[in-house]
């Protein structure tokens, strides 16, 4: 068991109203799981994503990671476990448009200790993983959407984490390019065993997963496996 939800409950402030965006949520992640959260806009999606991914700060229920309750985590632990065991993939890519392909994937790794050797064999892999090596020395306004949801995979790759959260990774592309990424989401983790969590409302990316969690405002509806 990767992650363990218990009566989870967030609220947040918008503009002086009171918003809930989840409400007494319960939930497990196994290891090699590849879940897609699905729901309408304000449904709880990447409230839930942001609270795995130590984004946002717990108020109330539990979250356990390989059995580590979040709440007992100091700042240091959680960026340990941000920096090395949790790969992030965004819609809006989160590029630095001055950095090149490979100078963006290096970034996250560069205060990891790693020798410069092995520090360019990780970036090596990351970028080969998704086709992208010979374009390493291309900045994101040089590259299309999909090589820049690329190189944002690559960036969560190079870390080798065990889990990627990825929030809505197909909604600025079009449906040939988002294909391509789900199908290098699907290799990850039939091949690595690389656990997944991703939000989407495209029934397309509902296909590639193993199972359909569905959210309704800020509520668990339903758990549907799917059938490979």
């Amino acid at each position: 068991m990767i992650f363990r939800i218990e009566n989870l409950n967030f609220r947040y402030n918008l503009k002086g109203q009171n918003v809930v965006a989840l409400r007494s949520l319960s939930h497990k992640v196994s290891r090699g799981d590849f879940q897609i959260l699905t729901g309408p806009s304000g449904s709880g999606k990447t409230t839930l994503l942001n609270l795995l991914g130590l984004i946002e700060p717990l108020q109330d229920g539990q979250i356990f990671f390989d059995d580590i309750d979040y709440k007992s985590l100091s700042e240091r632990e959680k960026n340990k476990i941000r920096g090395s065991k949790i790969g992030f993939v965004f819609q809006s890519f989160q590029l630095m448009p001055v950095l090149t392909a490979e100078e963006n994937v290096e970034y996250f790794i560069h205060r990891a200790g790693l020798k410069a050797v092995d520090r360019r064999q990780r970036i090596k892999e990351a970028l080969s993983s998704v086709g992208l090596w010979e374009h390493r020395q291309k900045r994101p306004g040089q590259m299309s959407g999909g090589q820049q949801q690329r190189v944002a995979i690559a960036r969560a790759l190079v870390k080798r984490p065990e889990l990627i959260l990825a929030d809505e990774p197909t909604a600025s592309l079009d449906q040939k390019t988002g294909r391509g990424i789900m199908e290098l989401f699907r290799t990850l983790n039939s091949q690595s065993g690389v656990t997944m969590v991703a939000s989407s409302h495209d029934p397309m990316v509902h296909s590639y997963g193993k199972q359909v969690v569905s959210l309704l405002d800020g509520a668990l509806v339903d758990v549907k496996t799917v059938a490979l």
